[in-house]
């Protein structure tokens, strides 16, 4: 018989029962995540883009307990500097949130707008958008942020499409236009997902709904054409 331990087993029946250190799950884990932080490393000092992203990303996100801030700015600076609209997305952003730098709305803008012209980047075309919108860093103007908006809406970022459903029902946008609000509702609800990630109090379907309790048929049958016109063309 076993003799046994404090805790209710000998280490060689713990061995036995739940396998050695090499078989450790927490240990195995541990090692792998090593692995790849160091392939990543190496990769990203060679000047290879992509992995100074990841490498960036890693150090951002804090996966498996790596979240540093500074490693995070370095590597996506480096990447930026190339033309990587990832990083400069996620450089502006940074900016936005006051992270490892001083909440600076203006650099946001500077960064986002690389990514938003030069990469199309639609995250960074929607948070440009955003600034414009809420006069952050940059002067207040509503016709720019509904071009931003709509530049991101038509890549099919789903929070964009609300902001537009918002700023044509609001006035925003030159004037309450009930066919194109009802538009880009329509399209924003098949991304409530992404919406709700973003902000669980935006309701797209409360949008629709009270457009719509304002539009006759002909309004809304245009609407609808609108928006399978949209779809057909993705």
């Amino acid at each position: 018989m076993f003799a046994t331990g404090t805790l209710g087993l000998s280490g060689f029946a713990a061995w036995f029962f739940f396998g050695g250190p090499d078989e450790d799950p927490a240990r195995k884990y541990q090692a792998a995540l090593v692995a790849k932080i160091s392939e990543t490393r190496t990769l990203a000092e060679t000047g290879n883009v992509k992995a100074q992203y990841a490498l960036a990303g890693l150090y951002h996100r804090g996966e498996y307990g790596t979240r540093d801030l500074a490693q995070a700015f370095e590597w996506y600076s480096k990447a930026a500097a190339k033309g990587h609209a990832g990083s400069q997305y996620n450089l502006g952003r940074m900016y936005a949130r006051g992270e490892h730098k001083r909440q600076d709305y203006f650099r946001a803008s500077e960064w986002y707008r690389l990514a938003a012209n030069l990469g199309r980047h639609a995250d960074a075309r929607f948070a440009l958008g955003d600034l414009y919108f809420r006069g952050r860093g940059v002067a207040q103007n509503y016709a720019d942020a509904l071009s931003w908006y709509k530049k991101a809406a038509e890549q099919g970022h789903a929070i964009a499409q609300y902001r537009l459903g918002v700023m044509y029902t609001e006035g925003w946008a030159g004037g309450f236009d009930a066919v194109r609000a009802y538009k880009w509702f329509s399209l924003a609800l098949r991304g409530l997902e992404q919406i709700a990630a973003f902000d669980a109090t935006l309701d797209p379907k409360a949008g629709l709904d009270h457009v719509a309790s304002k539009m006759n048929e002909n309004q809304i049958r245009r609407a609808r054409q609108a928006v399978e016109d949209w779809l057909e063309k993705r």
